[in-house]
């Protein structure tokens, strides 16, 4: 994996960005494409030519409320060419509703707030090695632009917009899915191109949907944030709340009292694991005096105590195949109040160079 990763600036309609999207980060889509083409048929038991049916079940939902991606996604396929079309980009952001649903993945989530007025989120992403790029989009006719990461041929995923509005994400498995509501990384994009404050994000959520269970981490840099655990049941809100060190930790289960009585997860048992020891950390760190910063949040997503299945996930062995090879992929830290944001590609644990940006 490159020790950094490329960002691409997208500006003007939405099929001009899909276009330079699509054309910027050709390569990386048609591998990520080959990747979860193996993916679907070991974990959903599908080729490509059924993913792409069922991704197109969203269709007319997407078509009625939210065309302009739907024509992104044409931009993207025509950029990175070689026979692919608006449905194969689709399937790609469907790609949680067609495989997730029956298999976990990691992903460790915080969201604090310093003394100092400071409002952070960062994450561990844990998954496969996958194609990742940067997108740095400029709407046409819009106030906000947005730059997040995000795997290659996906439009939307983990990042911020210049409202100070950030996005994490964890994956939950779940085996309830909607093609009514909208698929996970589609309302992120939504998100981040449409809301300027948490309650304004909580209500794209509420209006639009989730297609399948996922916990969102939402911050503004105001100073609101919190986990939304989202399923097709109805969402619930964990907020960012605590007089001594306000903060929310999130891994792969539901834990939102208050979350629909229908929502169902099936976790594995170092989803709670990691939720203690980050909690742990964090409650040392406040015992110790030490402030929320990018450094010392880098620190406790570095932790290995239980690895493989630590925070920061072993590295996969030359015997491990398909999801055992899942590991920490990447790291994003961001404190919204002032726009800035620390991407490192690679486990935290590592040491990887840093790539920042401020919007």
């Amino acid at each position: 994996m490159p020790a950094t990763a490329r960002v691409i600036e997208c500006a003007g309609t939405p099929y001009e960005i899909g276009l330079a999207h699509g054309s910027g980060a050709a390569n990386e889509i048609h591998d990520n494409i080959a990747i979860y083409t193996d993916f679907f048929q070991d974990r959903a038991k599908i080729d490509w030519t059924e993913a792409r049916k069922r991704a197109s079940a969203y269709i007319p939902l997407l078509s009625a409320k939210y065309p302009e991606i739907l024509e992104e996604m044409n931009g993207i396929a025509l950029g990175a060419g070689r026979n692919l079309d608006m449905e194969d980009i689709l399937t790609l952001n469907v790609r949680s509703e067609l495989g997730l649903t029956n298999v976990a993945d990691g992903c460790t989530c915080l969201s604090q707030r310093g003394t100092d007025g400071s409002i952070f989120l960062a994450q561990n992403w844990d998954w496969l090695q996958v194609n990742l790029v940067v997108l740095h989009i400029t709407p046409k006719d819009s106030p906000l632009q947005m730059k997040f990461m995000t795997e290659a041929g996906l439009v939307g995923k983990i990042g911020l917009n210049s409202s100070g509005v950030g996005t994490l994400l964890n994956g939950i498995l779940a085996g309830a899915k909607s093609s009514e509501k909208f698929p996970i990384h589609i309302i992120l994009r939504r998100i981040l191109q449409f809301a300027s404050t948490f309650d304004e994000a909580f209500q794209i959520i509420e209006e639009y949907g989730l297609a399948s269970s996922c916990n969102i981490v939402v911050g503004d840099g105001e100073g609101r944030a919190g986990s939304i655990e989202c399923s097709p049941y109805g969402n619930a809100v964990i907020p960012l709340s605590g007089e001594t060190f306000p903060f929310v930790g999130h891994t792969n289960h539901l834990y939102s009292p208050n979350r629909p009585t229908n929502a169902k997860d099936h976790p594995e048992e170092n989803s709670f694991t990691r939720l203690q020891r980050l909690e742990y950390l964090t409650r040392q760190d406040n015992e110790n005096s030490i402030p929320p910063s990018f450094d010392t949040i880098r620190t406790r997503l570095s932790d290995q105590e239980g690895t493989p299945l630590s925070i920061c996930l072993g590295e996969p062995t030359e015997k491990d195949v398909g999801m055992d090879r899942v590991t920490t992929v990447s790291t994003i830290i961001m404190e919204l109040h002032e726009g800035l944001v620390q991407l490192t590609l690679g486990r935290p644990c590592d040491n990887p160079p840093v790539l920042e940006w401020q919007l």
